[in-house]
């Protein structure tokens, strides 16, 4: 088989690098983000210890193995689902972390309340132009970007769930008309 061309190069030793300060970069942890398991972190045991003592896993493909055709085939003894069990059992140790990462992932994410300015531009100018004609908005020379007829909609679409910025669009275009439109205050 054919070496790459890093193989095949001349190995060349790096006079500037300084090893040990290499090695010690290397064998530093990595910044932990995630607030419960920073806190339950110990630097004193291993990244596979920690995340044991946790109850969470290292390693996906060794908590829950994928069978092979083999195995599947196989029948099936009540010992073998016991011990498919007991490898789910996690540690009785920081049992809060789970708790902790449970909730955080429960959290609803938060809604976006406003739009960029150029898109509320865009959408204000294809809207008055056009009001909801959306392939004429396709064809207009102000459509950069070359949005199709769906993606305009969509755009829109999202611009009238902004309601803060909406609500501007509302009141800017009834003090032009002296009243405000009717149509798009019952859709929003």
């Amino acid at each position: 088989m054919a070496k790459t061309k890093a193989a095949r190069q001349r190995k060349k030793y790096k006079y500037s690098a300084n090893r040990r300060k290499m090695w010690k970069k290397q064998k530093r942890l990595p910044n932990i983000e995630c607030d419960p398991i920073k806190t339950a972190w110990d630097n004193k045991k291993s990244v596979k210890e920690n995340l044991r003592a946790m109850g969470l896993s290292s390693d996906p493909n060794k908590t829950l193995p994928i069978p092979t055709t083999k195995e599947r085939l196989a029948p099936v003894s009540l010992d073998d689902s016991m011990d498919f069990d007991d490898k789910l059992a996690r540690p009785k140790g920081k049992q809060q972390v789970i708790k902790e990462l449970e909730a955080m992932a429960d959290m609803p994410t938060k809604k976006r309340e406003k739009i960029s300015e150029p898109m509320m531009m865009y959408c204000a100018h294809m809207m008055d132009k056009y009001g909801t004609d959306f392939k004429a908005m396709a064809r207009d020379i102000k459509n950069y970007y070359q949005d199709t007829p769906k993606q305009i909609k969509k755009k829109i679409a999202l611009f009238k769930t902004c309601k803060v910025q909406y609500q501007e669009y509302l009141a800017q275009k009834a003090g032009e008309d002296g009243q405000p439109d009717t149509e798009d205050v019952t859709m929003s």
